[in-house]
């Protein structure tokens, strides 16, 4: 059997919900120190407050594409330009229908063409729901996920250390998810909707409530349960209601904590 000296590393840079609070951003966090999910909207100084040089990801992988969750994209690209780092050396993973289109308008948005980058482009890797993306460190599964753009629920295998962990983006409650996760050591779920569980006909911008993501990790049986994506107002009554539902560990990260699974 092989052995794992390894450790999974997860550091939060944001959890708040599509407007962040002052000192806060809506969810972005680092794996490994070196893959980005999600952006957020202050991804220069999230990065560079913490002790991370930006220009040390490999990877950025986007859960979807609504404004809150790539908002500092052009930013990010941006520094990779003024400090000449090649664009080609970032590799961008994210659902496929808005993929290319996202990554060309932050090229855009930044005159491109004006500078002599209109032809630059970092790594783009669209995946549709279900398709799987290996390289020699991890392996990524993805299923869909219940929003009003195309989402994907990420499944990532640490290959260093052999550990496995799942993460929702934004999603109404949506039962294909608890296959996908089955047996993570983490799973980090959305519970943008505050202690309670969505209506199902009052819910169109397709959220979940704590005890819809609690249902969730209950019925896959992760190993621990983290919430995210609102009001810091939110976040404890959010962490006790899960626990109603949820017979394994909550918590709702703070914005700098780090986790090692």
């Amino acid at each position: 059997m092989m052995m794992h000296d390894e450790q999974t590393k997860i550091t939060f840079f944001g959890t708040s919900g599509a407007v962040p609070e002052v000192g806060g951003d809506s969810p972005t966090f680092l794996i490994n120190d070196k893959y980005l999910v999600d952006t957020g909207w202050s991804v220069i100084d999230n990065l560079r407050s913490r002790g991370h040089d930006p220009l040390q990801l490999e990877y950025l992988i986007f859960t979807h594409f609504h404004h809150d969750h790539y908002m500092s994209l052009p930013s990010l690209l941006f520094y990779y330009l003024m400090r000449g780092r090649p664009l080609e050396e970032l590799k961008i993973i994210g659902p496929a229908e808005d993929l290319h289109l996202i990554v060309r308008r932050a090229i855009d948005f930044l005159h491109a063409e004006r500078y002599g980058w209109a032809n630059l482009s970092p790594v783009l890797i669209p995946l549709t729901p279900g398709e799987a993306y290996e390289e020699e460190n991890f392996r990524l599964d993805t299923c869909s996920t219940a929003h009003p753009v195309q989402g994907l629920c990420y499944r990532f295998l640490d290959k260093k250390s052999g550990r496995m962990f799942s993460f929702t983006g934004d999603t109404a409650f949506h039962p294909p998810i608890i296959e996908h996760v089955r047996g993570s050591a983490l799973l980090i779920h959305e519970s943008a909707l505050g202690p309670i569980a969505a209506n199902p006909d009052k819910n169109d911008y397709m959220h979940s409530g704590a005890i819809d993501a609690a249902a969730i990790a209950e019925e896959a049986k992760v190993g621990k349960l983290l919430l995210l994506h609102g009001s810091a107002q939110i976040a404890e009554p959010c962490v006790q209601a899960a626990k109603q539902i949820f017979s394994g560990e909550v918590q709702w990260p703070k914005d700098g904590q780090t986790y090692i699974i």
